[in-house]
């Protein structure tokens, strides 16, 4: 199969060199990837995270469209830009071979980020913003655990409806999106957004489930028991995720401050990364992969295994 072939994409920027088959296709790390690693971690800020480069405007000449004298004022941090491509992705048979934000490539290469802690992007497309060099998301999983929860989420999405396809993809694009957020406000409205998803994908699921207009701490504490997530030994967790909701969504506020100008003793600073964790286990557990990640403590910190179905 050739390059060209719409059933086979590049992407990036993922620096694990992982590689094999899973059910539907298969993932290649490009003939130079360690040298294409070395550059991006070399071309990243040592706080973790690659940032837009610097965009410069130049008046240009009519006749060639050569570029002549630099605008002056006119450089800034790009809006948007490319990174290299560090994988290639191979698809059997894909439902959807175009280049749309909803198609099966665009599924795997969500689901890469997902568990590797990353954001990643078709090669041909752009990112906004930083992206995280470093992993982010405390999962540490093996090759052949990858390739198998791609499988089986693949196999999972092929067999539902256009519209229960996209909802997942959109969920997971905002979760990784999340990442590269600098302030926790920021980081929590994207978590939250992704736990309403979340909700909401599984009523469309199950169509007998509670009502969409249940309050918010019923919302989190109906899909901890749904898919076996334990409750945090805090119990005012759950009930400080939906207060500082409530804040932001309806008083502009960040922990009853103003946003950007909190009390920085707050521990407000930990609620995306708890809300983060809790979601993490909820995408593993909605597409009916259950392991011991999806039972471990989410509101703690550090690294958890992310072992195969059980």
């Amino acid at each position: 199969m050739s390059i060209s072939s719409p059933n086979v994409r590049e992407f990036g920027f993922l620096p694990e060199p992982i590689s094999g088959n899973f059910a539907g296709g298969t993932i290649t790390p490009l003939e130079d990837h360690s040298d294409r690693t070395q550059w991006f971690e070399e071309s990243s800020n040592r706080d973790g995270y690659y940032y837009p480069p610097e965009e410069i405007l130049y008046e240009l000449d009519p006749a060639t469209m050569d570029k002549k004298n630099k605008i002056a004022r006119s450089g800034r941090p790009a809006l948007l830009y490319p990174l290299p491509a560090s994988h290639r992705l191979c698809l059997a048979s894909p439902l959807d071979a175009t280049m749309a934000v909803s198609s099966d490539g665009a599924l795997i290469i969500h689901l890469l980020g997902y568990l590797y802690g990353r954001r990643l992007q078709f090669a041909d497309w752009k990112f906004d913003g930083r992206v995280p060099v470093k992993p982010q998301g405390g999962i540490y999983v093996r090759p052949e655990t990858s390739l198998e929860f791609l499988g089986h989420t693949y196999e999972w999405w092929r067999s539902n409806s256009l519209d229960i396809r996209k909802r997942l993809i959109h969920i997971l694009y905002v979760f990784t999106r999340a990442r590269s957020l600098e302030w926790e406000w920021d980081a929590f409205i994207h978590q939250y957004i992704v736990f309403d998803g979340l909700y909401r994908l599984h009523r469309k699921l199950n169509p007998a489930s509670p009502k969409r207009d249940a309050p918010h701490k019923e919302r989190i504490e109906f899909m901890l028991g749904r898919y076996d997530i334990p409750t945090p030994p805090n119990s005012d967790l759950v009930q400080r995720l939906c207060e500082v909701r409530n804040d932001l969504f309806h008083e502009a506020a960040w922990d009853g401050e103003t946003i950007c100008f909190g009390n920085v003793d707050s521990d407000a600073f930990s609620l995306p990364r708890h809300l983060a964790r809790l979601n993490s286990r909820l995408i593993c557990r909605i597409v009916n992969y259950r392991n011991d990640y999806s039972m471990s403590a989410w509101w703690a910190m550090g690294s958890f295994s992310f072992g195969r179905a059980s």
